[in-house]
């Protein structure tokens, strides 16, 4: 609430006690319940009863009164009377995010109800029409009405006010590559039904064109344009046109005028791999995402990438990558990683590659003493997972450290796994 009130930039006004205190009595909420303000105040009557409205509405959401923030916007609803152009545009506003969000989690709030609020607000607050409709369509879609979806977005679609501004053009931009997007949906449906008719096969082919052009036509604008790219990409295979497919997957991660997107460089990756591309490709693909993300679950795939390689400065990488992993929070107690660093030491003393080692323990070893292997971590480890405890010992001693507090534990652990084991 607090975060639409600073978007919409509604200012903090000192509270009227006595005037609260008479609103909290009021049984039925309407704005002319409420007490006109004092001579000194400069807003009117009814103004102060719209701010006060609004409060009231905000504090039920923020204790989850649903049900009384409802009853207390019906009555703020009044506001859309307002003679003032920029008053009736603010009002029309908060009652649509505040509507929206109050039917969301009401317990009796049907689809009916979410679509009567959508319409009216598409005609009162005109200049949000087309991202109210594109918003509407959002929640037909999450409902399962494809076709009612399709058809607010059509609407929207040939919808124009006034001089068309550079936001309202990317609305429509928008809301031209959902309609491309809902083609894909209606194809993927036709796609598994189960009759096979020459019928069937055209209308297929014709959702598939309809999809194709309005999706090409937006993903070759620069960009942030995953799920249309994704869909674009699923025609294109189901088609067998890999060699399309890969051209667009290459332009959405290497075209320098998109932004920087880490997960332009996934799908390629995710592609390469589907189509068995060699092992160069995939490591020359991670290696950007690696740079963009070093912490992204996939440099597990790529250490090991790395470490069939018969290079050895692939070698080297893969070595910098397992350690630049844990040192990030989110996998400072992942078992996978640590044992995936296991393996790189061992190899790498296997090929005689010990100065490697050596050469990346020196530059992190006081971090690592501190962030991994103090006392402290051990008792951790040793009471949630033994397991981890293990491989964090036997990762010290491949790096030729020794730490007296921490390894304690794991003799202990080890010692408790023979008995067991006996």
């Amino acid at each position: 609430m607090d975060d639409i009130e600073a978007e919409l930039n509604l200012s903090d006004v000192s509270d009227a006690s006595e005037d609260e205190r008479i609103l909290r009595k009021t049984e039925s909420p309407s704005l002319s319940h409420v007490p006109s303000t004092n001579a000194r105040s400069k807003e009117s009557g009814f103004h102060k009863s719209a701010r006060l409205c609004l409060k009231a509405i905000r504090d039920a959401m923020l204790h989850h009164r649903w049900q009384e923030a409802a009853q207390y916007l019906s009555a703020y609803s009044q506001t859309l009377e307002e003679t003032t152009a920029h008053r009736q545009s603010l009002a029309c506003e908060i009652i649509w995010r505040i509507g929206t969000e109050v039917l969301q989690h009401h317990p009796d709030s049907q689809l009916e109800d979410f679509n009567v609020l959508y319409e009216r607000m598409k005609n009162s607050g005109v200049k949000n029409y087309a991202k109210i409709c594109l918003e509407h369509s959002f929640h037909l879609l999450l409902n399962g009405n494809f076709n009612d979806a399709k058809r607010q977005l059509s609407v929207a679609a040939s919808w124009k006010y006034g001089k068309q501004s550079a936001s309202q053009s990317m609305e429509l931009k928008l809301i031209h590559a959902y309609c491309g997007f809902l083609d894909y949906f209606i194809w993927c449906t036709k796609k598994s039904s189960p009759t096979s008719s020459d019928a069937n096969t055209r209308e297929l082919h014709s959702y598939f064109r309809q999809a194709s052009v309005t999706l090409q036509e937006i993903i070759t604008q620069p960009g942030v344009w995953d799920p249309f790219v994704l869909s674009y990409v699923d025609m294109l295979e189901f088609y067998n046109d890999h060699e399309g497919a890969l051209k667009v997957l290459q332009n959405y991660a290497y075209n320098k005028d998109y932004p920087s997107n880490p997960n332009a460089h996934v799908y390629l990756y995710q592609f390469l791999k589907r189509h068995k591309a060699p092992p160069a490709k995939l490591i020359s693909t991670l290696k950007v995402l690696c740079c963009l993300v070093p912490s992204h679950e996939l440099m597990l795939e790529y250490c090991s990438l790395l470490l069939k390689s018969e290079v050895v400065e692939d070698k080297q990488d893969c070595l910098t990558v397992a350690m630049n992993l844990l040192d990030y929070p989110s996998w400072k107690y992942d078992l996978n990683a640590w044992i995936c660093l296991r393996k790189v030491l061992t190899v790498l003393k296997k090929k005689k590659l010990k100065h490697l080692i050596d050469k990346e323990w020196e530059k992190r070893k006081d971090l690592w003493l501190a962030m991994h292997y103090r006392k402290c971590h051990g008792k951790k480890d040793s009471e949630e997972n033994t397991g981890l405890l293990l491989v964090k010992a036997n990762v010290s001693k491949l790096l030729g450290e020794h730490k007296r507090g921490y390894n304690k534990f794991s003799s202990s652990a080890r010692e408790k796994k023979e008995m067991l084991t006996r």
